[in-house]
């Protein structure tokens, strides 16, 4: 003779077992369910980062220009694209790492996968000959975002460009004059 349960239905057969396991064929739930979590974790991040392809065309500029520049100074400051395989060294910073250029054409360096909205994002230049100024532009916004810094030797500049921005830059260099 077999106990019942108080709480276990009438209708359940005499020969039923309760048991507290899930069915066999259910192992592949919990798996499944963080796969889909952290698939939608990373398209959050990458939405909320703005991961894009970002653009920055080199340009010489024949006249000085600061931040405070308006877009009419920039276009009266005749700044034309320069080839960059003059440009010993173009890298983005993201935070610490410095970042090369995915491709090169042209006056044009791209870097592929970049979190635009990153709070990281800085650049840092190193030339051949000393600079007057170096600034970056927004040329779909038309506007001057940052004054890069430059070394005492005029010749390494860096400056942080932040977060938020658009995917195409233009870095508006200046000779220092002979």
């Amino acid at each position: 003779m077999s106990t019942r349960s108080r709480h276990e239905a009438r209708w359940t057969d005499e020969r039923a077992t309760a048991s507290g396991r899930l069915p066999r064929n259910q192992w592949w739930v919990l798996p499944a369910l963080l796969a889909g979590l952290a698939l939608v974790l990373f398209v959050a991040w990458r939405i909320y980062n703005g991961v894009d392809t970002v653009t920055y065309e080199v340009r010489q500029c024949q006249e000085p220009l600061t931040e405070d520049a308006s877009w009419s100074e920039v276009q009266a400051a005749a700044c034309d694209p320069v080839d960059t395989s003059a440009l010993p060294s173009v890298v983005l910073m993201r935070g610490e790492e410095p970042v090369e250029p995915d491709r090169t054409e042209g006056a044009v360096l791209a870097w592929d996968g970049w979190a635009v909205n990153s709070p990281e994002h800085s650049v840092q230049i190193r030339l051949e000959d000393p600079a007057e100024s170096i600034v970056i532009a927004e040329p779909t916004t038309e506007r001057l975002r940052t004054e890069l810094t430059p070394d005492a030797a005029d010749i390494r500049w860096g400056g942080f460009i932040g977060g938020r921005g658009p995917t195409e830059y233009w870095v508006l260099i200046t000779p220092a004059a002979p």
